[in-house]
């Protein structure tokens, strides 16, 4: 309930920034009219506006999210990747909005964003009695608007800027949950009345249950910019300080300096994307076992994704088996490509002894003789639809633990590493339906 409350106010601010946006710069009067007119359009994308007051300098109004498969299409479009069927969780969900002009030196409008109630699914969900009482403090906490989000635009209408109210809150059910959030707040660039940038800080977010788990992030900032004329032209950066998870008695685990960057572009109706992933270093803890990872480093590529398929993938239903089937062979008809040119750790601590690192190499090509149905029928087919390679490179070290282990004695036996500068690679190739390892056939 509580994943799906943060995403929801995620979607509040997109949709805000959106539609809240295409009048800045304009005298308080026409930007009244076109907000009328943004919400009569509204209307007609699976909304409904309720209760607006207007006021010479505000005015308030509620937005339902009454039709969720017209809201997952109208979304699509605008760049919010939600299928029909996550949309359905969002039926009955009741958006407050206070809208204020010319409210201060910075702004020619703002906004008040905030859920007033909760979505249909949720709210039938509480059955025994600790649920129900959870469910009225939720309640309880929406009417104080617990969970808002300030919105201002500037008086070119170029820019804007806001912030989430922090959150103190301890829920209680069966166990009691903490929730807490300080210092989220955002600022972007408006282009040609669409939205250009969004950069976001985050000082510190805490999800607490005691004696179960308690999950940490902290400073948090995170930069996304459309670098083109589709919703997947775009490049977003996230830098995180720390990230700790506790699951108590279980594990623990505690990444320092985080960093994500991404990219998604698209080319003649086709989409290629990456994605490079690193940390300074991860320590975990389980089974009374410590282990240091020291320099993460993971890189993924993509090319040749039908975006045209993938888009209709977004809103079918998912038991319709035969359409499922069409719009997969649609997506991967042209050629597609995965890669890993990079998954590594420079080296593994173990109670106190180094054990080095590893690094993995990895890229599939399917070809375009790929055959959804055909290869449901006889999955062997798939082998020579396939290109595909996979390099390992591992330290003495870390090999000699692996090898201790019950799991891989087995394989150890039938394929023998290659020693290369004092590395144990392995090199495993699949074409034309067969398989090599270290250049000898896998019978």
């Amino acid at each position: 309930m509580k994943k799906l409350g943060l995403g929801l106010l995620g979607l509040m601010v997109i949709a805000g920034m959106y539609y809240f946006t295409t009048g800045a710069g304009q005298i308080t009067a026409e930007i009244k009219t076109h907000i009328s007119q943004e919400l009569n359009s509204l209307g007609k994308e699976g909304f409904r506006v309720k209760q607006r007051e207007i006021k010479e300098e505000e005015e308030h109004f509620i937005l339902s999210f009454d039709d969720p498969e017209k809201i997952a299409h109208f979304l699509s479009r605008q760049g919010v990747q939600l299928n029909v069927n996550d949309a359905k969780m969002l039926k009955g969900l009741q958006v407050g909005v206070d809208v204020y002009y010319l409210h201060d030196a910075y702004s020619v409008v703002s906004f008040d964003i905030y859920p007033v109630t909760l979505p249909t699914i949720l709210r039938e969900s509480a059955y025994n009695d600790a649920e129900k009482k959870s469910l009225t403090q939720i309640e309880e906490m929406l009417k104080q608007k617990t969970f808002l989000v300030h919105i201002a635009v500037n008086k070119l209408g170029t820019g804007f800027k806001g912030y989430m109210k922090d959150i103190d809150e301890v829920l209680h059910g069966d166990k009691d949950m903490t929730l807490r959030m300080h210092g989220l707040k955002f600022s972007g660039d408006i282009k040609e009345k669409k939205l250009k940038s969004i950069h976001q800080t985050l000082q510190k977010l805490t999800i607490q249950i005691p004696n179960n788990i308690e999950m940490i992030l902290k400073n948090l900032v995170s930069n996304y910019e459309v670098t083109g004329d589709t919703p997947y032209d775009y490049s977003s950066d996230y830098n995180i300080e720390k990230a700790y998870i506790n699951a108590k008695s279980k594990f623990n685990v505690l990444i320092n300096d985080i960093l994500i960057h991404s990219t998604s572009t698209v080319k003649d109706g086709l989409a290629s994307g990456t994605m490079h992933i690193q940390a300074k270093s991860m320590h975990m803890t389980a089974k009374s076992k410590t282990y240091i990872f020291e320099t993460f480093a993971f890189e993924t590529y993509a090319k040749g994704l039908d975006i045209s398929a993938f888009e209709k993938l977004q809103h079918i239903d998912v038991n319709n088996k035969q359409e499922l089937n069409t719009l997969m062979q649609q997506m991967l008809s042209k050629g597609v490509s995965f890669e890993i040119p990079n998954f590594s750790v420079m080296n593994i601590v173990s109670e106190g002894h180094k054990l080095g690192g590893f690094n993995i190499t990895s890229k599939v090509d399917l070809d375009k003789s790929f055959n959804v149905i055909a290869i449901e029928a006889n999955p062997l087919l798939l082998l020579s639809s396939i290109d595909a390679n996979l390099h390992i490179t591992l330290s003495k070290e870390l090999f000699s633990l692996i090898a201790q282990q019950p799991q891989a004695m087995m394989a150890l036996m039938l394929f023998q590493p290659k020693d290369i500068n004092g590395k144990k690679v392995y090199k495993t190739e699949l074409k034309d339906g067969k398989v090599k390892v270290n250049g000898m056939p896998v019978n």
